[in-house]
């Protein structure tokens, strides 16, 4: 016999005596923990599951909706909202009502949304996932894992929309095919500052039809079958996630899959990672000022400093000038030539106008839970900006002699612990 839903079943709701409200507008569910809080919205068609959680004696309702809610059960207005999108999508209430009042910390599934199938295991035998990706338009597209992002946003079979999270995001019209592999979606963040460099990451989320891990199990045992024994690595596979990682040629292809286990969330599907790890060191060069350069003054670091040395995200990051071979060790250098300041470990190197710089700022950051570090800060108006790190107090003994070198003021931040 169907249960009938909480909406017409004279089910005991906790008390509300909380501070809070909670109430339905349209597609919102609208709640405030206390009512001096700024009120939260959940988006019920963005809904992905539901779980009934209990902490320190306190019932809440956990939504996901791209964004983790918890909703304590005394707010206001509770039974009437709950009511309602249990009748709306099907709550599990025999679940929620045999545990809402239990002292014991639980976490309970009260309802998960359908997602259709999205990927296909193809039965040909391509074996191209070094080179790139083909997009199943009209006219197929290949690209090319090394395509730029520059090359790819005017693409015809691209568009672009904001993520749950804001972020700009690329998305593919037609499903795209990797390898043996035909995903129904494949995405990318946008958002990186340099766009002449090729794409970093790509992603999607392969749901099977249970909507299972049997979509990673599935997914691990085809690349396990197209790639050699030596192109694989086994990251992890524990009761709470599983990681299984594939070597493409510099490309990484991940495979992850989440399990319910303490504040993590079975998603029910297993999510791909495509990041690109290939070195492009043509971009290191800087061919126009390595011409030029002229050190007017510089200063010699003896400490273990890094300069920030991701190039693929800042234009800045270049390889350390040729013409600073003869001294090794890291330094900053002043070139009053070309009216610059240059900082330097033994690979990387930045450069800045003088007129980018207003002062420079050493922050310490003391080891505790983590080991800790000392910061070289550039501030630019309310920009403040890390170009080299070390050990704690690495540049300490620097501060007196960066003055006089650049002329410029350097504070002492106050130090914090690395909890």
């Amino acid at each position: 016999m169907k249960t009938k839903p909480a909406k017409e079943q004279n089910y005991n709701f906790p008390a509300e005596t909380g501070d809070g409200s909670i109430f339905i507008d349209g597609n919102k569910v609208i709640y405030q923990i206390n009512q001096s809080a700024t009120p939260s919205e959940v988006n019920i068609y963005d809904l992905q599951y539901a779980y009934l959680i209990t902490r320190n004696s306190m019932a809440s309702l956990f939504l996901f909706d791209f964004h983790q809610h918890y909703i304590p059960a005394n707010l206001k207005g509770f039974e009437a909202v709950y009511r309602s999108l249990s009748a709306k999508l099907g709550f599990n209430d025999v679940q929620f009502f045999e545990n809402v009042f239990t002292k014991e910390a639980i976490k309970k599934e009260i309802w998960r949304k359908k997602i259709k199938a999205n990927y296909r295991i193809l039965d040909d035998s391509y074996n191209d996932y070094q080179v790139g990706f083909e997009i199943q338009s009209a006219e197929k597209d290949f690209i090319n894992w090394d395509t730029t992002y520059e090359g790819l946003v005017n693409n015809p079979n691209v568009l672009f929309e904001k993520s749950a999270y804001g972020q700009n995001l690329l998305k593919f019209k037609h499903p795209v095919r990797i390898g043996n592999l035909l995903l129904t979606e494949l995405f990318t963040y946008f958002d990186n500052d340099r766009k002449d460099v090729p794409i970093i990451d790509f992603y999607t989320n392969c749901y099977d039809s249970s909507n299972t891990d049997i979509s990673y199990i599935e997914l691990k045992r085809l690349l396990q079958k197209d790639f050699p024994l030596q192109q694989q690595k086994l990251e992890y596979e524990r009761a709470d996630q599983k990681h299984f990682s594939f070597d493409a040629n510099g490309v990484k292809i991940s495979l992850v899959y989440t399990y319910d286990n303490g504040w993590q969330f079975d998603g029910g599907n297993t999510l791909v990672l495509i990041k690109n790890q290939r070195e492009y060191p043509e971009l290191l060069i800087n061919k126009h000022y390595e011409d030029m350069i002229e050190v007017s003054d510089v200063l010699l670091i003896d400490e273990n400093i890094k300069v920030y040395a991701d190039y693929k995200r800042n234009k800045k990051v270049k390889r350390r000038p040729p013409k600073l071979a003869q001294t090794p060790q890291p330094l900053i250098w002043v070139d009053r030539k070309n009216n610059c300041i240059g900082f330097a470990d033994t690979k990387f190197c930045q450069v800045f106008d003088f007129k980018e710089v207003e002062s420079l700022t050493i922050q310490n950051v003391l080891p505790a839970k983590g080991s800790g570090g000392a910061y070289l800060e550039i501030n630019s108006g309310d920009i403040k900006y890390v170009v080299a790190s070390g050990k704690c107090h690495a540049f300490d003994n620097y501060k007196d002699k960066l003055e006089a070198l650049l002329g410029l003021k350097v504070d002492k931040a106050p130090e914090y612990y690395d909890c």
